[in-house]
C-alpha cells in the first residue's frame, strides 16, 4: 500500500531486545510483529511488545525539557516543572558537570537499566572520571544468587536449561520458559516443544505462578527455605549413589585435599592444591594425577597433618540435612523430598552419552534452575549455590540436557583454569565484568555501591543508598553530588521508598531522562524527554556474546540486532545517550569518552574511535558495528535488515564442559580468605559487618523473618506477572485492561484454610500490616494456589507517581512493605532480603 512499510528493529518493553517488525503507515507506527526465525524471539512477540505502541503514542509522554522550580523534594511533592529549551537544558547540565568534575569526578553517579545503552553510558562515565555506574533496582533482589554462581559453575554470567534435550526440569522460584526473565520468547517456544515431547516439569514456589500452573507438579514451600530442600536432596542423592563420580573427579574440586584449617593442602613448590593419588599412594598436585586415580574419600596424613578430600567433607556436612530436618524448615514432606531426589538423580541418566557434530558428549537430561525467588533473601549466595550444586553432583553442567552457560564459550574463546584449577572466563566481551573467581581484592571503597567490600560477588547494587547516606562510615572518601538516571525507577522498584527518598534528597542535583513521569523523576532537578525504542538508534541491543537474554540456544545462530528509528520522535524527545555525548563535546571531554568506548567495546584497528576527532552518533555506531561484526557489517548493513547473523552456535560452544580444564568448586575454599579480608577491613574501621557466610560448604540459614513475630503470622511474597514487568508497563492501557480482565492481578491471594481462620472471603477489603509499622490496603482473593502461610502479592503495582490518575494506586506496592536496613542485606552477594512478615486484618479493624 502507498505510504506503508515494515521496519525491522528491536523492542525494549523488557530487557530481552526481541527482534520485531513495525508496520509504519503514513509516518505512524500501527502494528508490531516478529521476524520469523530470527533470534532471540524467533518471530514471536509477547503482550508487552504488542502494547509498546501505546507507550510510544501515550498522551502522557514527556515532550519537552523540564526544570524544577520547587526546592523541596519528597514523595508526592509537586516539582513545579517549567518548560525550558534544549539549549538551556544542555547549558545547565554541562555547567553542573563541569563543577562536579573540577571538585571530584567520582561524585557523579550514573544509574540505568537500559542494558542496550550500557557500553556508551559506561564510556561516558569512565571518560568523565567516575567509577559509579549502577543498574540499581535489578541488583537488589534478582541476579545476586545467579550471576556469581553462574560464573562459578561455567565461567559465564548466566545459565539456562538445555530445553531441547532435558527430560526433567526442576524450577526454584523462577519462570524460565514462561515469558519472563531472559530470552523470554525463545525459551517459551523451547519449553512448549519440550513439554510436547514429554519433559517433566516440577516447580518449587510458595505460589502457583504462571510456571507452576503449567507444571506436572507444584511443590509449595515456605519462603526463603529453598536451600534446605536442595541440600536435603543432595543428602539423599549421595546416600543412594546418584552422583556422577567421574565428573566429580575430573571437573570439580571434590578430590582436593583439605587440611584441619579448612584450606587446601598445597604443593610446597607450585602452591597448587594437592589430591591423593590412589595408585602411587601419595599426594600430588591436582594436574599431575589422572582423574580416575584420585581419591574422593578417606583420611590421609600429608605434611604432618590429617586431611581428606573435599568430597568427604561435603558428605559429612550434608549428614544433618535429612529429609526430616528439611521438612521441619520447608514444610515439604520428607517423602516428597526423597522422591524429588530420586527422580532428579535417575532422570540425569548418569553415564549416558550422545553424538553431536562428530563428538561424543555426556548426556545428562535433568536440570535444576533458580532465580529471583531464591535470590531475594539474606543468605542469597548460599541459596543459589545449593541449587546449582544439584546439577554439578549429577554432571549436568555445560553438557547436553543440563544447565548451560550463556556465553562462556564463543566463536573465538573458551573457559580456562585459574592457578587453583577453577573455572575462569575468557569471554573478551565481559572482560570488564567483576568475577567471583579469583576473589577481588578487598580495599577502601572507590564506589558508593561499596562493591570493593564484596570480593566474591559481581556487583553490590543494593548497597548504593548506604553509600549515599553515610559514605564516611564505610570509608568512601566523597559524597555524591550529581546523579544521572534513566530507565531505572528505583523509587518504585527497589524497597522502602522513604529511605530511597532520603538518599535522593542527599544528592544536590539529579538529572532524569524519561518517556513518562514516574516515582523517581519526581525528585529530578532537570527532567529530559527520552526517545522511545522506535525513535532511537542503538546498535547491539541483542548482543549474543554478553548475556543469556541474547545468546542463541543450542542449534541457533549468533545474531546481532539493533534499534533504529521507525518514526520521528514525539515532541522534542531525544535519545539520552546522544544527549550525553553532545554534553561531552561541550565540556571538551569527548576524547576521554571515545578512549573509554574503545576499551569497553574492544574496538581495534580501523574500528577504533580517534580521540582527537569528533563523530556524529551515527558514525560512532558505524565504528561499533564494524568492530563487532567485521568490516563487511557496517551500520548500513545492520539498518538494511535490522539484524546481522554471524554464524551457527556449535555444539562445542553450547556444551563446552569437555573442552576445558576449569573445575567447579563444590568446596568454596576461596570464600575463606575473601571473608577474612572483609572482616579485617571492617573490623579496623569499627564497622559491624557479618562475615559468617564466608564458609566453604553451603548451608541453609534462616531469613530474619523466618520465625513469626508477635502475631504477624504470614509471609508476604511477591511474584511476577509476565505482561506486567518493570515500571514502564504501569500505565499502559492495553496491559492494565489485560490485568483487569484477568481478575487475579490486583487482589492479594490467601489460601482457603487461612481465609477461614481469619474469617475472610473473596472480595473482602483488608489491611496488610508489618512489624515495622508499614501497611497496605488490599482486596482478598481466596485460592488454593498459594502456601497456607503466605499472602501473595503480584507484580509491581500500587503505583503513586504515574501521569494517568486511572493507573495510580491499583493493587499493592509490595516494595513499600520491605525494610531497607543493613542487617537485612546479604553481606556476600549484596541481595536485600525481601521476606516480609505480615498480619492480615479486616479493613474495619485496621490500626492505621
Amino acid at each position: 500500500m502507498p505510504g506503508e512499510q515494515w521496519v525491522v528493529t528491536a523492542c525494549d518493553m523488557c530487557y530481552n531486545a526481541c527482534t520485531v517488525r513495525v508496520r509504519v503507515r503514513d509516518g505512524v507506527a500501527v502494528q508490531v510483529a516478529g521476524v520469523p526465525g530470527v533470534a532471540p524471539n524467533y518471530g514471536k512477540v509477547c503482550a508487552k511488545g504488542q502494547a509498546g505502541l501505546l507507550n510510544l503514542y501515550s498522551p502522557s509522554r514527556l515532550r519537552h525539557p523540564l526544570r524544577r522550580r520547587n526546592p523541596e523534594k519528597g514523595i508526592g511533592v509537586d516539582p513545579q516543572w517549567e518548560v525550558i529549551t534544549w539549549d538551556e537544558a544542555l547549558d545547565l547540565l554541562a555547567d553542573k558537570l563541569r563543577a562536579v568534575r573540577a571538585k571530584d569526578p567520582r561524585t557523579l553517579v550514573g544509574a540505568t537499566f537500559d542494558g542496550h545503552s550500557r557500553i556508551p553510558f559506561w564510556a561516558f562515565l569512565t571518560g568523565f572520571g567516575t567509577p559509579n555506574y549502577s543498574t540499581v533496582s535489578a541488583g537488589f533482589f534478582c541476579g545476586n544468587a545467579v550471576h556469581p554462581v553462574a560464573y562459578t559453575l561455567t565461567g559465564s554470567n548466566d545459565v539456562h536449561p538445555d530445553l531441547r534435550r532435558t527430560n526433567y526440569l526442576l524450577q526454584f522460584g523462577t519462570h524460565f520458559g514462561f515469558v519472563a526473565q531472559y530470552n523470554a520468547m525463545g525459551l517459551a517456544r523451547e519449553l512448549a516443544e519440550a513439554r510436547d515431547r514429554g519433559m517433566r516439569l516440577v516447580v518449587v514456589d510458595p505460589v502457583v505462578t504462571g510456571a507452576a500452573a503449567q507444571a506436572d507438579e507444584w511443590v509449595p514451600i515456605r519462603p526463603g527455605t529453598d536451600a534446605a530442600l536442595a541440600l536435603a536432596m543432595q543428602h539423599e542423592m549421595l546416600a543412594a549413589a546418584l552422583y556422577d563420580e567421574p565428573f566429580l573427579r575430573r571437573y570439580t574440586n571434590a578430590p582436593y585435599l583439605i587440611g584441619p584449617n579448612g584450606r587446601y593442602v598445597r604443593d610446597p613448590d607450585t602452591q597448587h592444591p594437592l589430591v591423593w593419588d590412589q595408585g602411587a599412594e601419595q599426594p600430588r598436585p591436582y594436574e599431575a594425577v589422572p582423574p580416575e586415580a584420585v581419591a574422593l574419600e578417606g583420611r590421609v596424613q600429608v605434611q604432618g597433618q590429617p586431611c581428606e578430600p573435599a568430597f568427604a567433607r561435603l558428605k559429612a556436612h550434608l549428614q544433618r540435612y535429612t529429609p526430616e530436618h528439611a521438612a521441619a524448615i520447608t514444610g515439604v514432606p520428607p517423602a516428597t523430598i526423597r522422591r524429588l531426589a530420586q527422580e532428579f538423580g535417575e532422570a540425569a541418566q548418569i553415564g549416558a552419552t550422545v553424538r553431536l557434530e562428530g563428538q561424543t558428549f555426556p548426556l545428562r537430561p535433568a536440570v535444576a534452575t533458580w532465580y529471583r525467588g531464591v535470590s531475594a533473601h539474606k543468605h542469597s549466595m548460599h541459596n543459589g549455590m545449593a541449587i546449582a550444586f544439584l546439577n554439578a553432583l549429577v554432571g549436568a553442567v555445560d553438557v547436553p540436557g543440563g544447565l548451560l552457560n550463556a556465553a562462556a564459550a564463543g566463536p573465538t574463546w573458551m573457559p580456562s583454569a585459574t592457578e587453583d584449577g577453577l573455572v575462569y572466563s575468557n569471554n573478551p566481551f565481559t572482560r570488564h565484568h567483576r568475577r567471583p573467581i579469583p576473589p577481588a581484592e578487598v580495599r577502601p571503597p572507590e564506589t558508593v555501591e561499596l562493591v570493593e567490600l564484596f570480593p566474591v560477588s559481581v556487583y553490590a547494587r543494593a548497597m548504593l543508598w548506604l553509600g549515599v547516606i553515610e559514605p564516611e562510615k564505610y570509608g568512601v572518601p566523597y559524597r555524591p553530588e550529581l546523579l544521572i538516571q534513566c530507565r531505572t525507577n528505583f523509587m518504585a522498584t527497589t524497597a522502602d521508598p522513604p529511605v530511597m527518598a532520603e538518599a535522593l534528597r542527599r544528592i544536590p542535583f539529579i538529572v532524569s531522562f524519561a518517556t513518562h513521569h514516574d516515582e523517581t523523576t519526581q525528585f529530578a532537578d532537570l527532567l529530559l524527554p527520552d526517545a522511545h525504542a522506535y525513535e532511537r538508534l542503538t546498535p547491539f541491543c541483542h548482543n549474543p556474546y554478553v548475556h543469556f537474554r541474547h545468546v542463541p540456544t543450542p542449534g541457533g545462530t549468533w545474531t546481532f540486532n539493533l534499534q533504529q528509528p521507525v518514526v520521528p520522535a514525539q515532541g522534542e524527545a531525544r535519545y539520552w545517550v546522544e544527549v550525553l555525548y553532545e554534553v561531552a563535546e561541550r565540556m571538551g571531554i569527548q576524547g576521554e569518552v571515545y578512549a573509554a568506548f574503545n576499551a569497553l567495546a574492544g574496538l581495534k584497528g580501523p574500528a577504533r574511535l580517534d580521540p582527537a576527532r569528533r563523530y556524529s552518533w551515527e558514525e560512532v555506531c558505524d565504528h561499533w558495528a564494524r568492530g563487532w561484526g567485521g568490516e563487511a557489517n557496517g551500520l548500513a548493513d545492520y539498518r538494511a535488515r535490522g539484524y546481522v547473523e554471524i554464524a551457527p552456535r556449535t555444539a562445542a560452544q553450547s556444551y563446552p564442559r569437555i573442552f576445558h580444564q576449569g573445575r567447579i568448586p563444590l568446596y568454596l575454599e576461596h570464600f575463606l580468605p575473601a571473608g577474612e579480608a572483609v572482616a579485617r577491613y571492617t573490623r579496623e574501621r569499627g564497622i559491624a559487618w557479618d562475615t559468617s557466610d564466608y564458609v566453604p560448604l553451603v548451608e541453609w540459614r534462616p531469613c530474619p523473618s523466618f520465625e513469626p513475630q508477635d502475631g504477624f503470622d504470614l509471609w508476604a511474597v511477591n511474584y511476577k506477572v509476565p505482561f506486567l514487568t518493570f515500571s514502564l508497563t504501569g500505565e499502559n492501557p492495553w496491559l492494565l485492561d489485560l490485568a483487569e480482565r484477568n481478575g487475579r492481578i490486583f487482589p492479594v491471594s490467601l489460601h482457603p484454610e487461612t481465609a477461614r481462620r481469619k474469617g475472610l472471603q473473596d472480595g473482602d477489603r483488608v489491611v496488610l500490616e508489618t512489624p515495622e509499622g508499614r501497611h497496605a490496603d488490599a482486596v482478598v482473593r481466596v485460592t488454593e494456589g498459594v502456601h497456607p502461610e503466605v499472602v501473595a502479592i503480584p507484580s509491581l503495582l500500587g503505583r503513586w507517581g504515574l501521569s494517568d490518575p486511572r493507573a495510580r494506586g491499583r493493587g499493592v506496592h509490595y516494595n513499600s512493605l520491605i525494610t531497607y536496613r543493613f542487617d537485612r542485606l546479604d553481606t556476600v552477594s549484596a541481595a536485600l532480603d525481601a521476606c516480609v512478615r505480615v498480619r492480615v486484618v479486616p479493613a474495619a479493624r485496621a490500626t492505621h
